[in-house]
């Protein structure tokens, strides 16, 4: 996938930085000035989505706390 980023030279180098935290930036072009008397341009990365990561689920107990049961001698009210 292409994405055209627009902005100052400060501005495209912060946004690049965010987007590779989403997203698998595999190249980015140089930056683009743009026409006239401008500080703004453009770069174009080429990113990819990043693949699955499989959900973990942790099933330790805790051995530096004594587990303790619930009460159930009285009746909670609601």
């Amino acid at each position: 996938m292409r994405i055209r980023v627009e902005g100052t030279e400060t501005e495209i180098a912060a946004a690049v930085e965010r987007i590779a935290t989403v997203l698998e930036v595999q190249e980015t072009s140089r930056f683009y000035a743009n026409r006239g008397a401008t500080t703004l341009g453009r770069v174009y990365l080429t990113v990819a989505t990043p693949p699955a990561t499989p959900v973990v689920r942790a099933d330790a107990e805790r051995t530096d706390q004594q587990r303790q049961l619930p009460d159930t001698s009285r009746k909670d009210l609601r």
